[in-house]
């Protein structure tokens, strides 16, 4: 996992059997359609960074990068750390068989200071129709389910109407 803003720390963590349990059940039973597999996804995410945080030290996590700017960068994470970690955590529930109507996909990105701050995010791609979605885990503290939105809304500009 990586933290310490743009990934600057890393440490490898692993889980045990009962925590991949907990993680396992909450792909149980497995989706009857794409819609609630990424409702099992937010939820299998925000248990990843529960298990994982103590590990790390980021269990604090804030949403967002400003709000912690003043605050130890070391137990906070920004956008690159959340998307990195996210994206790990997919392609983990791929290979245990987990997810089946979507892959992960390669790390998206938007605004470059001309039309907005800079913001990265993981992002699935549904297998059947192709449609793409962002799995943005950077809008919430540790531990929340993340957003998972169309990758055009996100594209635009998107963040959650009411932030914490």
């Amino acid at each position: 996992m990586c933290y310490g803003y743009g990934c600057k720390k890393i440490q490898q963590v692993s889980l045990n059997t009962e925590q991949w349990s907990r993680i396992d059940a909450l792909f149980s039973p497995p989706a009857a359609n794409a819609h609630q597999e990424r409702q099992q996804i937010a939820l299998a995410i925000a248990e990843m960074e529960r298990l994982v945080g103590p590990i790390t030290d980021t269990q604090n996590d804030l949403p967002g990068t400003f709000k912690a700017f003043f605050i130890s960068k070391r137990q906070q994470m920004d956008c690159v750390d959340e998307a990195k970690n996210s994206t790990t955590y997919l392609k983990l529930f791929q290979q245990r068989g987990l997810i089946r109507l979507h892959r992960a996909v390669h790390r998206i990105n938007r605004g470059f200071f001309f039309n907005g701050w800079p913001h990265t995010s993981a992002a699935i791609q549904e297998i059947k129709n192709k449609q793409g979605f962002a799995v943005d885990s950077w809008f919430h503290k540790n531990g929340m389910p993340p957003e998972i939105i169309p990758i055009k809304l996100w594209y635009s500009g998107w963040s959650p109407p009411v932030a914490e």
